[in-house]
């Protein structure tokens, strides 16, 4: 899983930056925004919603929606409050230059959007994989684990490499990224030897709160980080837009049987 996950991150600095290689990772980058707002709003939210029912059959109020509007909320919080200074809030982009190159130039000011977006993503994605682990984890069998295994690697691939998108268009080498994209990888490792000791209830309502507020999360992260960028940088419109349409899409499929 480790070895997977770093490999996803490290897709983007493979392909590079120039030349074809930049049109491949406005697409991948496109299609990971459209897996994380499927697997936001169908896998985790769906998951969130009937699995509260279940466990709270008495209380009426929409706890996983209320979760997951306070998980958008402060990741808002975080890139609108505490570190803002994104485009369209407090300053304009300089006249007579394109879309692309204003965005290479970070006019947003120090370029704080291309340094926030990779560390929120690490730590959405760095808590959400030390919930997957105790489910991989507490499987007995080895058939249920490698199905696990399995869905964890379909759902979450794409935005891995994400992941490692957003740290190299923050300008950083892969050799400067690595001990954030180490800590990432040993994230799942660490949840599946906290699954094979886990008992109770409790391991379940955790993940539960958690599929909630990841939802807010992965649907502010696809639409207001990833999609929002991609598509203020000039060119491929149509073509991000169908590559996120085909995420959605896949992720839609994969929930009729995962």
């Amino acid at each position: 899983m480790a070895a997977i996950r770093l490999a996803g991150t490290y897709l983007p600095w493979i392909l590079g930056r120039n030349g074809p290689g930049e049109r491949v990772l406005a697409l991948s980058d496109t299609f990971a925004a459209g897996v994380l707002g499927g697997a936001g709003i169908i896998d985790l939210l769906g998951s969130g919603i009937d699995a509260f029912h279940a466990a709270l059959p008495t209380v009426a109020y929409p706890l996983a929606l209320l979760l997951a509007g306070g998980g958008f909320l402060c990741i808002l919080l975080i890139e609108g409050v505490i570190v803002p200074g994104h485009p369209g809030h407090d300053e304009s982009p300089p006249p007579s230059s394109s879309a692309a190159a204003q965005h290479e130039a970070d006019w947003h000011p120090g370029g704080q959007r291309s340094a926030i977006y990779p560390v929120v993503l690490l730590i959405v994605l760095s808590v959400e994989s030390v919930i997957l682990g105790p489910a991989l984890g507490a499987q007995g069998a080895f058939a249920g684990a490698l199905i696990l295994f399995l869905a964890i690697v379909a759902h979450k691939g794409a935005p891995w490499v994400a992941l490692g998108v957003g740290f190299q268009r923050s300008g950083m080498t892969h050799r400067r990224a690595m001990p954030q994209l180490s800590f990432f990888a040993a994230m799942t490792p660490i949840g599946i030897v906290v699954g094979a000791v886990l008992t109770g209830h409790a391991p379940l309502l955790f993940e539960v709160i958690f599929d909630s507020i990841g939802a807010g999360t992965f649907m502010y992260i696809a639409a207001l980080d990833i999609i929002e960028m991609e598509f203020d940088r000039e060119g491929y419109h149509a073509y991000k837009w169908l590559s996120a349409a085909v995420g959605f899409a896949i992720m839609a499929l994969l929930a009729i049987w995962i």
